[in-house]
Parts: C-alpha cells; sequence; structure tokens
C-alpha cells in the first residue's frame, strides 16, 4: 500500500499548479543542467522532502527544492460565487 506521501499535490505550503517561479541558485539534475534565474511554470508538488516539479519552456520537467526558486506569479482563486461574472457582462 503506497503511503499519502508518495502522492504529488497540486498545492502546499505556498505553492500552487500554474504559478510562476524563478531559480535563485544554479541545479543539477542527472545529465542537465539549470541556471539560476530561469523562469518555470509548477505542475505539482511532491512531498518529504517537500519540492516543487515545475517545467521551463521547452516542457521539460525538474524538481527543485523549494530553498531555490521564488514565486514570481502566484495563483490566486477566488472561491466567492459570481466572481467571473463581471467579466461576461461586458458588452
Amino acid at each position: 500500500m503506497a503511503k499519502i506521501y508518495d502522492e504529488r499535490s497540486v498545492e502546499h505550503a505556498g505553492f500552487a499548479a500554474g504559478a510562476k517561479l524563478e531559480t535563485t541558485i544554479d541545479h543539477h539534475e542527472v545529465n542537465r543542467d539549470l541556471a539560476a534565474q530561469t523562469q518555470l511554470t509548477i505542475v505539482s508538488v511532491a512531498h518529504f522532502p517537500t519540492r516543487v516539479i515545475a517545467t521551463d519552456e521547452k516542457g521539460i520537467e525538474w524538481t527543485l527544492p523549494l530553498h531555490s526558486v521564488k514565486i514570481l506569479e502566484p495563483v490566486v482563486q477566488n472561491d466567492e460565487p459570481g466572481a467571473d461574472a463581471d467579466a461576461s457582462d461586458e458588452g
């Protein structure tokens, strides 16, 4: 039986899928390197240790620890009913 921590989340610790982030330090993975100040988009969040799974402009998926990234554009969720109605009333 798989532990819950073996699964990915779409949101955790202020990091959410779809948010834009930037690397703050150089990052190395097997057979590839990612330079500091590279902009990525979060796909999901992995646990123990907590890290983000993000893609670059080429669609390559990177696994990054939280201490090596900063959020540029957070995903803001508005749960108020009718919040989208104002945008469709233009016309």
